[in-house]
């Protein structure tokens, strides 16, 4: 029968980081100077990619030594504080924020400005040292309560209402149990119902399905993604949930040919944050293995 090699049609950038890295792009092939806040993905060959091109990344406390100069916000988001530091040191921001982000951002900021603080409390789904969910974080003045793990709800007051949201990357089903422990939760008297927002993209909700069935329909599954991406963790446990055989890599080096026999379907994926053109790196080096 032989080797067949196959990249999972589903994988590659979501949309809003296509639409940053899209951005960078033009900029620097105009030859202008920019620069990146933060890491434009979480994949090390992309970044090192635009790095290659000119772009340099900086932090936020950079800009009293860069201004004026023109920052690129990442696909992310950032919290207020970024704009205003900005403002103060004459940097002008290209922002890139995901939409979907940026429309979260806001619902989250009028929730903020309308909450009954006596009574009332914001929860956001998500990694609390993400970029994402700082930013989201910043709608609030710092004062939700961020949980990452759906079994720890001890940051949360369980004796006022809950306004649930996500961090747009987050595993649905983690979400949806994390929902329910909050209403069983819930006590008698001013508390109800939490209110739930599941702002997780959808993009996100069909990767599992689709994750699913690829690697039930192949031998061996190379899952690509940087190092650093939460989201590539969490797809790739999946994946191997569902393919005892799957491998999760972030560069070429990492490959074993142990892993695979002459006949093996093989099936290539990963991350939101994986760019195509790592994905067809992988697929040629395979193909000469």
């Amino acid at each position: 029968m032989g080797r067949t090699i196959e990249i999972d049609a589903s994988a590659g950038f979501c949309f809003g980081v296509e639409k940053a890295i899209e951005t960078a792009e033009e900029k620097l092939g105009k030859g202008e100077q920019v620069y990146g806040l933060g890491e434009m993905v979480h994949n090390e060959e992309e970044v090192d990619r635009l790095s290659q091109k000119g772009l340099k990344v900086v932090t936020a406390d950079a800009f009293p030594e860069i201004g004026p100069a023109k920052v690129i916000l990442r696909a992310h988001g950032e919290p207020p504080s970024t704009y205003e530091k900005a403002a103060a040191h004459g940097i002008e921001l290209i922002d890139a924020t995901c939409p979907i982000v940026k429309n979260l951002q806001n619902k989250i900021r009028k929730r903020y400005e309308a909450l009954d603080h006596e009574g009332e409390q914001i929860v956001i789904f998500g990694k609390d040292d993400h970029p994402e969910t700082i930013g989201l974080l910043g709608q609030t003045e710092g004062k939700a309560v961020v949980v990452s793990d759906p079994g720890d709800l001890s940051g949360v007051d369980p004796g006022k209402r809950v306004y649930l949201y996500s961090q747009t990357t987050m595993d649905p089903d983690q979400f949806f149990r994390l929902e329910k422990n909050l209403g069983e939760q819930v006590r008698s008297g001013r508390n109800t119902k939490p209110v739930s927002n599941c702002s997780i993209c959808n993009q996100m909700k069909r990767r599992k399905p689709n994750l699913r069935e690829f690697a039930l329909s192949h031998d061996v599954i190379i899952f690509v993604s940087g190092s650093s991406s939460s989201n590539g963790r969490m797809l790739y446990e999946y994946c191997r949930l569902h393919n005892e055989r799957s491998h999760w890599i972030h560069r070429l080096e990492d490959i074993d040919p142990g892993w695979f026999g002459a006949d093996d379907r093989i099936g290539i994926s990963g991350a939101t944050s994986t760019p195509v053109w790592q994905l067809g790196k992988v697929r040629k080096y395979l193909e000469t293995i």
